[in-house]
Protein backbone atom coordinates (compact mmCIF):
# COMPACT_ATOMS: atom_id res chain seq x y z
CA UNK A 1 0.00 0.00 0.00
CA UNK A 2 1.60 3.23 -0.97
CA UNK A 3 1.97 5.98 1.62
CA UNK A 4 -0.82 8.09 0.67
CA UNK A 5 -3.74 5.34 0.34
CA UNK A 6 -2.49 4.61 4.21
CA UNK A 7 -2.51 8.54 5.23
CA UNK A 8 -5.75 8.76 3.52
CA UNK A 9 -7.29 5.63 5.36
CA UNK A 10 -5.80 7.03 8.66
CA UNK A 11 -7.22 10.53 7.84
CA UNK A 12 -10.61 8.27 7.39
CA UNK A 13 -10.46 6.41 10.95
CA UNK A 14 -12.71 8.01 13.15
CA UNK A 15 -12.95 7.67 16.80
CA UNK A 16 -15.88 5.36 16.30
CA UNK A 17 -13.48 3.19 14.41
CA UNK A 18 -11.27 2.98 16.87
CA UNK A 19 -13.48 1.52 19.65
CA UNK A 20 -16.16 -0.25 17.70
CA UNK A 21 -13.56 -1.94 14.86
CA UNK A 22 -15.79 -2.80 11.88
CA UNK A 23 -15.31 -6.66 12.99
CA UNK A 24 -17.09 -6.02 15.96
CA UNK A 25 -20.47 -5.17 14.16
CA UNK A 26 -19.65 -7.98 11.31
CA UNK A 27 -19.93 -10.47 14.09
CA UNK A 28 -22.97 -12.73 14.02
CA UNK A 29 -22.77 -15.25 16.63
CA UNK A 30 -25.50 -17.23 15.21
CA UNK A 31 -23.51 -17.94 12.08
CA UNK A 32 -20.87 -20.14 13.92
CA UNK A 33 -20.92 -23.79 12.93
CA UNK A 34 -19.32 -26.22 15.81
CA UNK A 35 -18.95 -28.85 13.13
CA UNK A 36 -16.67 -26.51 10.86
CA UNK A 37 -14.04 -25.09 13.75
CA UNK A 38 -10.72 -26.10 13.01
CA UNK A 39 -9.05 -27.01 16.55
CA UNK A 40 -5.57 -26.46 15.46
CA UNK A 41 -6.16 -23.50 13.19
CA UNK A 42 -7.64 -21.73 15.82
CA UNK A 43 -6.72 -17.69 16.12
CA UNK A 44 -6.75 -15.58 19.35
CA UNK A 45 -7.77 -12.47 16.88
CA UNK A 46 -10.69 -13.93 14.85
CA UNK A 47 -13.95 -13.75 16.88
CA UNK A 48 -15.03 -16.75 14.63
CA UNK A 49 -13.32 -19.20 16.91
CA UNK A 50 -13.86 -20.25 20.22
CA UNK A 51 -12.37 -20.93 23.61
CA UNK A 52 -9.12 -23.62 22.66
CA UNK A 53 -11.33 -25.96 24.36
CA UNK A 54 -13.04 -29.39 22.51
CA UNK A 55 -16.34 -28.89 21.03
CA UNK A 56 -18.89 -31.13 22.52
CA UNK A 57 -19.26 -32.89 19.52
CA UNK A 58 -15.55 -33.57 19.20
CA UNK A 59 -15.23 -34.68 22.54
CA UNK A 60 -14.82 -38.46 23.41
CA UNK A 61 -17.51 -40.17 24.29
CA UNK A 62 -16.75 -41.76 28.18
CA UNK A 63 -16.73 -37.42 28.71
CA UNK A 64 -19.83 -36.88 27.82
CA UNK A 65 -21.97 -35.94 30.81
CA UNK A 66 -26.16 -36.38 31.25
CA UNK A 67 -28.56 -35.78 33.45
CA UNK A 68 -26.38 -36.02 36.80
CA UNK A 69 -29.13 -37.56 39.41
CA UNK A 70 -30.47 -40.53 37.73
CA UNK A 71 -31.41 -43.72 38.88
CA UNK A 72 -29.01 -44.79 36.58
CA UNK A 73 -25.95 -43.25 37.58
CA UNK A 74 -26.34 -43.42 40.77
CA UNK A 75 -27.66 -47.25 41.26
CA UNK A 76 -31.95 -46.47 42.50
CA UNK A 77 -34.17 -43.72 42.82
CA UNK A 78 -33.74 -42.97 46.35
CA UNK A 79 -30.13 -42.90 46.34
CA UNK A 80 -30.81 -40.33 43.14
CA UNK A 81 -32.97 -37.91 44.92
CA UNK A 82 -30.75 -38.47 48.22
CA UNK A 83 -27.85 -36.88 45.90
CA UNK A 84 -30.38 -33.86 44.54
CA UNK A 85 -31.75 -32.91 47.59
CA UNK A 86 -28.07 -33.12 49.11
CA UNK A 87 -27.26 -30.55 46.36
CA UNK A 88 -29.94 -28.68 46.39
CA UNK A 89 -30.84 -28.39 50.50
CA UNK A 90 -32.74 -24.98 50.07
CA UNK A 91 -35.12 -27.12 47.19
CA UNK A 92 -36.14 -29.80 49.44
CA UNK A 93 -38.80 -28.98 51.15
CA UNK A 94 -40.48 -27.82 47.89
CA UNK A 95 -39.27 -30.99 46.63
CA UNK A 96 -41.18 -32.94 48.56
CA UNK A 97 -44.22 -30.93 48.62
CA UNK A 98 -44.34 -31.80 44.61
CA UNK A 99 -43.93 -35.54 45.17
CA UNK A 100 -47.21 -35.02 48.04
CA UNK A 101 -49.30 -32.75 45.31
CA UNK A 102 -48.61 -35.66 42.45
CA UNK A 103 -49.54 -38.83 44.11
CA UNK A 104 -52.05 -39.81 42.30
CA UNK A 105 -51.80 -37.37 39.80
CA UNK A 106 -51.30 -33.71 39.26
CA UNK A 107 -52.32 -31.32 36.15
CA UNK A 108 -49.29 -29.65 34.87
CA UNK A 109 -51.36 -26.15 35.16
CA UNK A 110 -51.66 -26.91 38.79
CA UNK A 111 -49.15 -27.77 39.81
CA UNK A 112 -46.86 -25.24 38.30
CA UNK A 113 -49.66 -22.75 40.43
CA UNK A 114 -48.58 -25.00 43.84
CA UNK A 115 -44.84 -24.55 42.84
CA UNK A 116 -44.96 -20.63 42.25
CA UNK A 117 -46.84 -19.82 45.41
CA UNK A 118 -44.52 -22.32 47.20
CA UNK A 119 -41.02 -20.84 45.96
CA UNK A 120 -42.95 -16.89 46.40
CA UNK A 121 -40.96 -15.90 49.11
CA UNK A 122 -37.81 -18.27 48.46
CA UNK A 123 -36.51 -17.10 45.66
CA UNK A 124 -35.21 -19.97 43.10
CA UNK A 125 -33.93 -19.89 39.36
CA UNK A 126 -35.09 -23.17 39.24
CA UNK A 127 -38.81 -22.76 37.15
CA UNK A 128 -41.64 -25.27 38.30
CA UNK A 129 -40.88 -27.24 35.53
CA UNK A 130 -37.30 -27.81 35.74
CA UNK A 131 -38.05 -28.70 39.13
CA UNK A 132 -40.65 -31.56 38.08
CA UNK A 133 -38.21 -32.79 35.41
CA UNK A 134 -35.43 -33.04 37.74
CA UNK A 135 -37.62 -35.41 39.92
CA UNK A 136 -38.54 -36.96 36.61
CA UNK A 137 -34.90 -37.67 36.13
CA UNK A 138 -34.30 -39.46 39.30
CA UNK A 139 -37.37 -42.02 38.50
CA UNK A 140 -39.81 -40.24 41.32
CA UNK A 141 -42.02 -38.64 38.96
CA UNK A 142 -43.38 -39.26 35.97
CA UNK A 143 -45.09 -37.03 33.16
CA UNK A 144 -48.10 -38.24 30.82
CA UNK A 145 -49.05 -36.43 28.03
CA UNK A 146 -52.49 -36.39 27.01
CA UNK A 147 -53.84 -36.72 23.23
CA UNK A 148 -52.97 -34.18 21.14
CA UNK A 149 -55.98 -35.02 18.34
CA UNK A 150 -59.06 -36.72 18.69
CA UNK A 151 -61.20 -38.32 15.80
CA UNK A 152 -64.06 -36.57 14.79
CA UNK A 153 -67.27 -37.13 12.33
CA UNK A 154 -69.60 -34.93 10.66
CA UNK A 155 -72.70 -36.77 10.43
CA UNK A 156 -73.97 -34.24 7.49
CA UNK A 157 -70.99 -35.17 4.90
CA UNK A 158 -70.04 -38.50 6.25
CA UNK A 159 -66.51 -38.05 6.99
CA UNK A 160 -64.53 -38.45 9.73
CA UNK A 161 -61.39 -36.05 10.56
CA UNK A 162 -58.88 -35.05 13.46
CA UNK A 163 -59.25 -32.27 15.54
CA UNK A 164 -56.32 -31.17 16.76
CA UNK A 165 -56.23 -30.12 20.61
CA UNK A 166 -54.32 -26.45 21.07
CA UNK A 167 -54.01 -26.45 24.76
CA UNK A 168 -52.67 -29.79 26.31
CA UNK A 169 -52.38 -30.11 30.00
CA UNK A 170 -50.12 -32.86 31.02
CA UNK A 171 -50.26 -34.60 34.49
CA UNK A 172 -47.02 -35.48 36.69
CA UNK A 173 -47.15 -38.44 38.68
CA UNK A 174 -45.32 -39.44 42.00
CA UNK A 175 -43.67 -42.87 41.40
CA UNK A 176 -44.36 -45.97 43.65
CA UNK A 177 -40.14 -45.43 44.10
CA UNK A 178 -40.55 -41.49 44.90
CA UNK A 179 -43.65 -42.13 47.06
CA UNK A 180 -41.12 -45.13 48.99
CA UNK A 181 -38.57 -42.20 49.04
CA UNK A 182 -41.25 -38.87 50.29
CA UNK A 183 -42.69 -41.68 53.17
CA UNK A 184 -38.75 -42.23 53.95
CA UNK A 185 -38.39 -38.27 54.64
CA UNK A 186 -41.69 -37.91 56.12
CA UNK A 187 -40.39 -40.40 58.27
CA UNK A 188 -37.80 -38.07 59.89
CA UNK A 189 -34.48 -40.97 58.55
CA UNK A 190 -32.60 -37.71 57.67
CA UNK A 191 -33.39 -35.50 60.30
CA UNK A 192 -32.78 -38.49 63.33
CA UNK A 193 -29.04 -38.85 61.75
CA UNK A 194 -28.18 -35.68 61.97
CA UNK A 195 -29.59 -34.13 65.20
CA UNK A 196 -29.82 -37.55 67.49
CA UNK A 197 -27.06 -39.09 66.25
CA UNK A 198 -24.24 -36.75 64.27
CA UNK A 199 -25.49 -33.48 66.65
CA UNK A 200 -26.42 -35.00 69.32
CA UNK A 201 -24.85 -33.48 71.78
CA UNK A 202 -26.15 -30.01 70.37
CA UNK A 203 -29.86 -31.67 71.00
CA UNK A 204 -31.22 -28.91 73.26
CA UNK A 205 -30.18 -25.87 71.27
CA UNK A 206 -32.03 -27.71 68.05
CA UNK A 207 -35.07 -28.08 70.51
CA UNK A 208 -34.73 -24.70 71.60
CA UNK A 209 -35.12 -23.50 67.79
CA UNK A 210 -37.56 -25.55 67.15
CA UNK A 211 -39.89 -24.92 69.77
CA UNK A 212 -39.75 -21.33 69.33
CA UNK A 213 -40.69 -21.97 65.53
CA UNK A 214 -43.28 -23.94 66.38
CA UNK A 215 -45.00 -21.28 68.43
CA UNK A 216 -44.13 -18.73 65.60
CA UNK A 217 -41.88 -17.87 62.58
CA UNK A 218 -38.51 -15.91 63.65
CA UNK A 219 -35.90 -14.41 62.00
CA UNK A 220 -32.24 -16.13 61.71
CA UNK A 221 -31.11 -13.47 64.18
CA UNK A 222 -34.12 -13.94 66.62
CA UNK A 223 -32.95 -17.82 66.17
CA UNK A 224 -29.45 -17.22 66.85
CA UNK A 225 -29.76 -14.80 70.16
CA UNK A 226 -31.68 -17.84 71.60
CA UNK A 227 -28.89 -20.02 71.48
CA UNK A 228 -25.69 -18.10 71.04
CA UNK A 229 -24.80 -17.96 74.85
CA UNK A 230 -25.84 -21.25 75.94
CA UNK A 231 -22.75 -23.26 77.89
CA UNK A 232 -22.60 -25.92 75.36
CA UNK A 233 -22.32 -23.66 72.59
CA UNK A 234 -19.15 -22.11 74.03
CA UNK A 235 -16.33 -24.77 73.85
CA UNK A 236 -16.55 -25.68 71.07
CA UNK A 237 -17.40 -22.44 69.70
CA UNK A 238 -20.54 -22.69 67.94
CA UNK A 239 -23.35 -20.68 66.60
CA UNK A 240 -27.00 -20.34 66.01
CA UNK A 241 -26.81 -20.12 61.82
CA UNK A 242 -25.10 -23.82 61.92
CA UNK A 243 -28.30 -25.33 63.74
CA UNK A 244 -30.49 -23.12 61.33
CA UNK A 245 -28.64 -25.06 58.02
CA UNK A 246 -29.32 -28.28 59.70
CA UNK A 247 -32.70 -28.11 60.36
CA UNK A 248 -33.30 -26.09 57.07
CA UNK A 249 -31.30 -29.05 55.17
CA UNK A 250 -33.64 -32.14 56.69
CA UNK A 251 -36.57 -29.96 55.85
CA UNK A 252 -37.54 -29.33 58.93
CA UNK A 253 -37.63 -25.58 58.71
CA UNK A 254 -38.31 -23.62 55.70
CA UNK A 255 -37.49 -20.47 54.92
CA UNK A 256 -40.67 -17.88 53.58
CA UNK A 257 -42.38 -14.71 54.06
CA UNK A 258 -39.03 -13.38 55.13
CA UNK A 259 -39.21 -15.95 58.29
CA UNK A 260 -38.17 -18.97 58.95
CA UNK A 261 -41.23 -21.13 59.84
CA UNK A 262 -41.44 -24.65 60.78
CA UNK A 263 -42.61 -27.86 58.45
CA UNK A 264 -44.79 -30.66 59.16
CA UNK A 265 -41.80 -32.48 59.99
CA UNK A 266 -40.23 -30.35 62.15
CA UNK A 267 -43.21 -29.79 64.21
CA UNK A 268 -43.20 -33.92 63.70
CA UNK A 269 -39.97 -34.55 64.88
CA UNK A 270 -40.30 -32.22 68.59
CA UNK A 271 -41.32 -35.02 70.68
CA UNK A 272 -38.60 -37.45 69.88
CA UNK A 273 -35.96 -34.40 70.37
CA UNK A 274 -37.24 -33.50 74.22
CA UNK A 275 -36.94 -37.05 74.89
CA UNK A 276 -33.52 -36.86 73.56
CA UNK A 277 -32.71 -33.65 76.08
CA UNK A 278 -33.99 -35.48 78.79
CA UNK A 279 -32.44 -38.59 79.04
CA UNK A 280 -29.03 -36.25 78.22
CA UNK A 281 -30.35 -34.54 81.58
CA UNK A 282 -31.00 -37.22 83.37
CA UNK A 283 -27.84 -39.29 82.34
CA UNK A 284 -25.87 -35.60 83.39
CA UNK A 285 -27.46 -36.03 86.93
CA UNK A 286 -26.86 -39.34 87.58
CA UNK A 287 -23.70 -39.15 86.89
CA UNK A 288 -23.15 -36.41 89.09
CA UNK A 289 -24.65 -38.13 91.65
CA UNK A 290 -22.06 -41.15 91.15
CA UNK A 291 -18.90 -38.74 91.33
CA UNK A 292 -20.38 -36.82 94.58
CA UNK A 293 -21.22 -40.39 95.91
CA UNK A 294 -17.68 -41.42 95.24
CA UNK A 295 -16.07 -38.10 97.00
CA UNK A 296 -17.73 -39.26 100.32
Amino acid sequence: MSEEKKASKKDATSDEDILFPQSTFDYDPLSVDDNEIDQEKMDDDNPYDTVDYPTVRNMPEDMHHGPRYTAERQGSVEKAVDELFDHNPSRKPVFLKILKWCEGGSLNSELSEKIKAAQNNNYSVYTPTMLCRMLERTGALTLTMPETSEEEEDIEDGVRYLKINKHVDPTWTTTEDGSEVYQKYMQGDEFKDIVLNRDVKYAEPYLVILNALNEAPHSKKELEDMVNDMPILQHPRRFGGHFIDMLERCAAIEWRDRSWHITDLGKAMIPAVQQKVFEMKEAELTKDQESQNAAE
